[in-house]
């Protein structure tokens, strides 16, 4: 317990500062000014204080007055009774909606990190994604530059047979038409 606790917890109560703490923390926090609601008696001791003065006698005058007395004290301690239950009544309703606040607070909070975290969760998955995909045509890229050359390499491969063999026959052809006229060659016959 702190030292202030303990200096608070020795001092005598203090009623009225008290009460006049609770009427302005439920006053500020409703708009109104409770103690205005006692002024509603004034209304009533002017009827009361006719009532007397109507009075035939001393003596019905003063029961009068007595009897109004009473039922001032009667009123003030009902008009009090209300003041403070409505007083005790609004501070309970501060409570519950500072409870309800709390709840709404802690729910918020609860839905900004989930959010949050699920926006960080969906990023990276969608990167992930992003990048394998880009792997994936950086391969496919790959493989077709391979395959290319896979392919210009077989058919460079294939043309240059085909021209060698174009090239063998063309010679083929001259040796065949060099050995016919060569077995046609009759020097004999030259004169």
């Amino acid at each position: 317990m702190s030292k202030k606790q303990q200096n608070q917890s020795s001092n005598p109560w203090k009623w009225g500062q008290s009460s006049a703490s609770a009427f302005n923390l439920v006053g500020q926090f409703f708009g109104v000014v409770p103690k205005d609601l006692v002024n509603i008696t004034d209304e009533k001791v002017k009827k009361l204080l006719q009532s007397a003065d109507a009075s035939d006698t001393q003596v019905k005058r003063t029961q009068d007055a007595v009897q109004a007395t009473k039922k001032l004290w009667r009123n003030q301690s009902k008009i009090g009774a209300m003041v403070h239950g409505l007083i005790r009544t609004g501070m309970q309703h501060i409570l519950t909606q500072r409870r309800q606040e709390a709840t709404t607070t802690k729910e918020y909070a609860k839905l900004i990190t989930n959010t949050s975290v699920l926006s960080s969760k969906t990023n990276t998955a969608v990167e992930k994604t992003y990048l394998k995909g880009e792997k994936e045509i950086q391969k496919s890229g790959k493989d077709l530059q391979r395959y290319q050359g896979d392919l210009n390499e077989q058919y460079q491969v294939a043309d240059e047979t085909a021209t060698t063999q174009s090239q063998q026959r063309r010679v083929g052809y001259r040796d065949r038409a060099q050995k016919r006229l060569a077995a046609n060659n009759r020097p004999w016959r030259n004169y």
